[in-house]
């Protein structure tokens, strides 16, 4: 009887333990569970703060280097306006110190009386095209340096020519970059010369009978010259929408690179003629694209 009783006891308290290790080990289960959860939950709050961080700083990474470009980019023009206009400055302070330059008794410095050309010049600009309908046209165009310029000044400009032919070449190369910087360059008493005023003289010469005609009556390397820079500026003004007479410069083209790569007084005839070629089929493309 006892030995039966000390068997349910035994039995009694093995059922109960057990009851209570299963209890335990599932309560800490669930709370391992749970605390395993709330960590990971943390780990990836902290992940995504990071990320977060990450982006933010490359975002402003991004603004702050994009304002660099920008700022960048305007220095770079304001640099190359200054460079331009300390080159032109440069020449017209050399022709201050000329001889054949004083004794015209001009009265004042090259840069301000230079200012006063191209300012008369700007005022009255020539008919680049439609000499064709109105032969009154075709007169104003023969004598308009006669009528917009001194003989004072067209003498003065007659001589720079002469004897600086030897630098001529430099010097032209010089003046295009600071023509056509009008958009780029804040202009200083309305100077450099707007595009549209640039382009119509460089129409004129070009293409009317009155500026063909004046060109034809000087020097080879100067016509030649003057006949390149006024093509590339048309040229440009075409890029722009702005050529406002439709003057079509593909006539000229190549026969004025074959005579400028056959003239052997230019230094750089190759690029000269190789750049017209360019635009040769820059807009033989165009024309079969339209």
């Amino acid at each position: 009887m006892r030995r039966n009783k000390g068997l349910l006891l035994l039995a009694i308290a093995l059922i109960i333990g057990g009851l209570l290790v299963f209890y335990f080990s599932y309560y800490y289960g669930k709370e391992g569970e749970k605390q395993a959860t709330v960590e990971n939950a943390d780990m990836d709050r902290e992940e995504r703060a990071q990320e977060e961080q990450a982006v933010t700083a490359e975002k402003k990474t991004e603004e702050v280097s994009g304002e660099q470009g920008v700022e960048g980019q305007a220095t770079d023009v304001e640099d190359e306006c200054r460079r331009m206009e300390k080159e032109l400055m440069g020449f017209l302070t050399y022709l201050d110190k000329k001889d054949y330059i004083r004794e015209l008794g001009i009265g004042e410095d090259m840069h301000t009386h230079f200012k006063k050309i191209l300012r008369r010049l700007s005022l009255n600009p020539p008919t680049p095209a439609g000499e064709g309908l109105k032969i009154d046209t075709i007169i104003k165009n023969i004598y308009h340096f006669y009528r917009a310029l001194s003989l004072q000044d067209l003498k003065l400009i007659r001589l720079i020519l002469q004897n600086e032919a030897d630098t001529l070449e430099m010097n032209l190369a010089a003046l295009y970059p600071w023509l056509m910087s009008a958009d780029r360059c804040s202009q200083k008493d309305g100077l450099p010369p707007s595009l549209d005023t640039t382009y119509r003289y460089a129409g004129f010469l070009a293409n009317s009978i009155g500026g063909r005609a004046y060109l034809f009556r000087r020097e080879t390397r100067l016509r030649l010259l003057m006949n390149y820079y006024c093509l590339l500026i048309i040229h440009e003004a075409d890029k722009r929408k702005m050529n406002s007479f439709g003057i079509d410069i593909t006539p000229f083209l190549e026969p004025l690179a074959e005579e400028i790569e056959n003239y052997q007084f230019l230094y750089y005839r190759k690029e000269y003629a190789g750049k017209l070629i360019d635009l040769k089929n820059y807009y033989v493309k165009k024309r079969k694209i339209s």
